[in-house]
């Protein structure tokens, strides 16, 4: 089996299954995270967001791949080939590089990612399989690409200093970016129905889904207005809903047209909602960077 592997030259359908430009969909956080530090090195900050962004999250994605064997869309691509062996031996090879990788920034982020990968595995492995109790898994996925991920990155760049974490930034990713986990799992009901998997969507429902991703916006806006208040920078706030207003927009089209036609509940919708909402995040996280 490993004479077969060769972790420098993987199939087409083996670098699809990572699905790296998708992993660039979970940037705003690390943005959030970089903006709110007391201090940020380009040449950290960039290793950081490799590491993350082109090595964890691929391999996590991958393992998710190959476990659970779409046939149908899923996140980052409408036709997904089939996960062979290979995949999972490149989530590994991933793996390995992104803790190689996290050496160089930090003992915090080597652990703190050495632990997303083991959780990334109980998410997907069918001996555990956290993607089929909808709550836990809503609450791991929301807390660990959410707070985690920012403590990780925030106390890399900041060498471990506790005493400066902003909880309120940290907390509002929990709500932001956890109301957008249901969201993707939107369009992929009938195949978690096939096997099994009780999604968080799918027990909610397809409006059920639009109006609890709503309700955690909500919250988590509020969470961050009172981060911007304590940091004396309210205009922030004004100028997250400016960024924010083609999501929005976009956001309650698409409820509408689900209302009217729960066929709308497909991937091309969803693809273009997280991109939106990837890009709308990233471009106010940068801008409260360098402003």
């Amino acid at each position: 089996m490993l004479s077969k592997f060769n972790p420098l030259f993987f199939s087409k359908s083996t670098w699809l299954h990572l699905r790296i430009p998708y992993s660039l969909c979970l940037a705003p956080v690390t943005f959030f995270a970089f903006s709110s530090a007391d201090s940020f090195g380009l040449i950290k900050g960039s290793l950081i967001f490799i590491t993350l962004h082109f090595f964890l999250y691929p391999a996590s994605q991958a393992y998710n791949s190959f476990y659970d064997q779409d046939k149908k869309s899923i996140g980052g691509f409408k036709e997904p080939p089939l996960a062979k062996k290979e995949v999972l031996w490149a989530s590994f090879t991933f793996d390995f590089f992104a803790l190689i990788l996290s050496l160089f920034i930090g003992r915090i982020f080597f652990f703190s990612l050495l632990l997303c990968s083991f959780i990334s595995k109980a998410y997907s492995h069918p001996l555990i399989r956290l993607k089929k109790r909808p709550w836990l898994s809503w609450i791991t996925v929301a807390f660990f690409q959410g707070p985690f991920i920012f403590f990780s990155v925030f106390l890399s760049l900041n060498e471990g200093n506790f005493l400066n974490i902003h909880w309120l930034s940290a907390l509002s990713t929990f709500f932001l970016f956890g109301g957008a986990y249901p969201m993707t799992q939107i369009f992929q009901h009938d195949e978690d129905k096939k096997r099994g998997d009780k999604t968080l969507s799918l027990i909610l429902g397809i409006k059920g889904t639009f109006i609890f991703s709503g309700i955690n916006f909500i919250i988590g806006s509020a969470l961050l207005f009172k981060y911007f208040e304590v940091k004396e920078m309210p205009h922030f706030f004004y100028l997250f809903q400016l960024f924010l207003f083609p999501v929005i927009i976009y956001f309650l089209y698409w409820f509408i047209l689900c209302f009217k036609d729960k066929k709308k509940a497909d991937y091309k919708n969803c693809m273009r909602l997280n991109i939106l909402s990837a890009l709308s995040f990233s471009l106010f996280f940068i801008f409260v960077q360098f402003n």
